[in-house]
């Protein structure tokens, strides 16, 4: 019975955590930017190792000074899983002024160690509970992954329910019931029991009224526009997808690239938000005539060559762009929304009226998806510019995984396209040109594998003050069409820099420096060395990005940062990509903080025990640590191409990689220590196998239905994550590892090894791609394989180190 409240306990504390990291990712998304989910898991990582270094230290504790620490550490648990979120809100914390604002490293730095406290007494409620369970520790090692699998999959559920405010108070009562099966498995008196039933008491308490309060970036639109006077909002949703916020305010108005030549009125519209960043907006039309707006758009460019029958908007972003195909005649337009919250916010404006009732449907999913699986042939799919002009200049995206600007996608976007089809992507004109120039080469480089035609009959360029438009066309573009497109930019002021037949564009309207997007469309038409040559010399990556590495949003080159930084103080800010320094950040501040409180200590103990190989010891732990990691952040972004979106890859792969693991966890206890070298060869086989046909599985099963892409992406993951939960324990028994002395610093190496994979293996998926992270995945494993050879003791050792 005992020995049951302590799995339960283990199983409940390790969902508490795992919930509190995954809700620590939304609530960072929203205060600050997607990034920072990198920091909740580095945090987690941290926390997990400093446990394992202060068990370390006092290796000789008596079995009732564990038993102690293992109930209080887990009473713990649920206290500070509400004290440390409403301490870390008292920290005014801004990481964009880490450039200049020193001030800012340590108070990141204090952040760090407040929210690592929480995951620290977690684990070190598991790995006290681990030395409780003698020699057979993967019963409780398999009841803290089982626990993690339901903790992934509860706080994204919980999103559904609660505000985030209020979700991230959840995992306090996980942790508080966990407090409570302690106590009853130790059999302390009706008084102790009252106090756990006191603590859940407290946790419920919280989940309504929370002391802390989630606060939006004022770097983020929806701060910005709730400043306009007479502002409200009208409309509030929220889940794992996002928290989608419409703001009603006089002063706001969301048309981007609107002709400096337009002079009639902009009708009201309500801001749209996700997340507190702004992604569109919603327009009422008080008269039918203030619709001839939208001709003056940069976006109307597609419907200038003819009336238009079946139109595509992808992630439509609110309602501007369905209007335009509509007012432009077009038969049908279908808009494809991931974040359902925005469909809401945007059918519930004037969009479905009598006349517009049956030309209008919405496509709640990925757009990769639905393109995949749609039978329909389209005569314009557009894809208009996402959120505003600041973020796109400000690369606050670029760590963001995009999809649907991969060369693959535009593949498949053209393949949909009908016999005289269109495809018109338009982005925000970023000076030195970066994203512009990256889709003119995408978008040659997949007319290429669609059409026999000479690829410059099949372009259009067109450049307005502040954003781009290229336009492919497989069959070509006529003469006429050309025609109307000159006339349609002139009288708007627009500037055409490549079209079939130009020669020698000069610009008449909005002069950039060099012709940069005129040299773009000559280098990709004419292929091979040029080609190659123009993207080598250029200042920033623009070559195309396939799925293998979906960051379309990241354009600087590791070479290029010392040419920036010594241009002088400052002048590199502009085209600094803040998601990329804030994941450099939470790196160094990672490795500093491990290496002082986890590293340092077991280099320093492990000098003191001359004799003993700790080295290879502490290797091994480290090893299957920056393995397992690097494989889930693989598999993660590769199912999120499978799934639709990121949220859903988390929860597949966390929910299947826990479970599974920890499947495999108690199953390790039935083995044989000297079986340790065969599984990690055999997982650095599999793992293999992922690197080289995992991303050509997604592909073939985007057509499948969701619950059938999801049920595959767990049968593929399924078989490493078994075995991936065995190394861990096998490990500790072919060492004496359940002493409490080896099995922490076993606890610490896996844990400084996780607290650097997590911001590490982000970086390569950046720099890399995915693929690449498996082959990580493989060494280490083929790593620990080797050093399990070495480690292995017959006898367990009388010594603790």
């Amino acid at each position: 019975m005992q020995n049951l409240a302590r799995q339960i306990t283990v199983a409940l504390i390790s969902a508490s955590t795992l919930a509190f990291e995954i809700l620590l990712v939304r609530v960072f998304a929203i205060e600050h930017f997607h990034h920072f989910a990198y920091m909740a898991i580095g945090v987690a990582m941290l926390g997990l190792g400093i446990s394992g270094t202060v068990l370390a230290l006092c290796p000789k504790l008596k079995r009732q000074t564990t038993l102690r620490l293992f109930i209080g550490s887990s009473g713990l648990t649920a206290l500070f899983l509400i004290l440390t979120p409403a301490a870390v809100h008292q920290i005014s914390l801004d990481p964009t002024q880490m450039a200049w604002d020193h001030s800012q490293w340590l108070r990141l730095g204090i952040v760090y160690l407040l929210l690592a406290l929480p995951f620290a007494l977690g684990a070190l409620t598991v790995l006290t509970g681990l030395s409780l369970g003698g020699r057979a520790p993967g019963s409780i090692y398999g009841a803290s992954f089982l626990g993690s699998g339901f903790g992934a999959g509860s706080g994204l559920a919980v999103l559904w329910i609660l505000p985030p405010e209020s979700a991230l108070a959840f995992p306090s009562l996980l942790a508080a019931l966990g407090f409570v099966a302690a106590l009853a498995g130790a059999g302390t008196s009706r008084r102790t029991l009252i106090l756990s039933w006191l603590t859940v008491a407290a946790a419920v308490s919280t989940l309504g009224w929370p002391p802390w309060k989630v606060t939006v970036s004022p770097y983020k639109g929806l701060p910005q526009i709730e400043s306009y006077p007479d502002a409200k909002r009208t409309f509030e949703g929220g889940g794992p997808l996002g928290w989608t916020v419409a703001v009603d305010a006089a002063a706001f108005r969301f048309v981007p690239g609107l002709s400096l030549a337009f002079e009639g009125q902009i009708p009201p519209q309500e801001a749209l938000f996700v997340d507190g960043a702004i992604t569109g907006a919603t327009t009422a039309w008080p008269e039918e005539s203030d619709r001839d707006i939208l001709d003056w758009l940069p976006t109307a460019l597609p419907y200038t060559m003819g009336v238009p029958g079946n139109v595509l908007i992808v992630a439509s972003g609110g309602d501007v762009e369905i209007w335009n195909a509509l007012a432009h005649g077009a038969s049908a337009a279908t808009a494809v929304e991931l974040n359902p919250y925005l469909g809401d916010a945007s059918r519930s404006s004037q969009l479905i009226s009598a006349e517009n009732e049956g030309r209008v449907s919405w496509a709640v999913g990925d757009a990769r998806s639905y393109v995949a699986q749609t039978d329909e042939r389209f005569d314009v799919i557009t894809l208009a510019p996402a959120g505003g002009f600041g973020t796109s200049v400000a690369g606050v995206h670029a760590l963001a995984e995009d999809f649907l600007h991969t060369e693959e996608a535009y593949v498949a976007y053209l393949k949909r396209l009908s016999n005289n089809g269109v495809l018109a992507v338009t982005r925000w004109l970023d000076l030195p040109l970066r994203e512009s120039v990256r889709v003119i080469l995408t978008a040659v480089e997949a007319l290429g594998s669609v059409t026999l035609n000479e690829i410059e009959d099949c372009i259009v360029v067109a450049r307005s003050w502040g954003t781009v438009t290229v336009m492919v066309k497989p069959a070509g573009f006529t003469t006429s069409e050309i025609r109307a497109v000159g006339e349609w930019a002139e009288s708007r002021l627009f500037d055409l820099d490549w079209y079939p037949g130009i020669e020698a564009p000069e610009p008449t309207f909005n002069y950039l420096e060099e012709p940069t997007l005129v040299a773009a469309v000559t280098a990709a038409i004419s292929g091979g060395d040029r080609l190659a040559s123009f993207t080598e010399a250029y200042p920033f990556n623009v070559a195309p990005v396939g799925d293998a590495r979906p960051y379309p949003h990241h354009f600087l080159r590791v070479a290029s940062l010392r040419d920036f930084l010594d241009a002088g103080r400052g002048s590199w800010l502009p085209f600094a990509e803040w998601g990329q320094i804030a994941l450099l950040a939470t790196l160094l501040q990672s490795t500093l903080l491990g290496g002082l409180f986890i590293l340092a200590p077991a280099v320093w103990v492990g000098r003191q025990r001359r004799g003993h190989q700790w080295l290879p010891w502490m290797g091994y732990f480290t090893a299957i640590g920056l393995a397992y990691l690097a494989v889930e952040i693989a598999a993660i972004q590769q199912l999120a191409l499978l799934l639709g979106h990121p949220i859903y890859a988390v929860a597949a792969v966390l929910t299947a990689f826990l479970i599974c693991s920890g499947v495999g966890s108690l199953w390790s206890d039935r083995l044989r220590v000297s079986y340790t070298f065969t599984i990690c060869s055999c997982l650095a086989v599999l793992l293999l196998l992922l690197c080289l046909f995992l991303l050509h599985l997604v592909h073939w099963l985007q057509p499948a239905g969701l619950p059938v892409r999801a049920g595959v992406a767990t049968l593929l993951l399924a078989p490493a994550a078994f075995l991936m939960g065995t190394p861990f324990p096998l490990g500790l028994r072919s060492t004496g590892g359940t002493q409490p002395g080896r099995m922490a610093w076993a606890w610490a190496a896996n844990g400084f090894a996780s607290v650097v994979a997590a911001p590490l293996a982000a970086l390569l998926a950046l720099e890399l791609g995915s693929p690449r992270l498996f082959l990580a995945g493989t060494f280490g494993y083929l790593t620990a394989a080797f050093l399990s050879r070495r480690i292995h003791s017959p006898r367990p050792s009388a010594h603790a180190v």
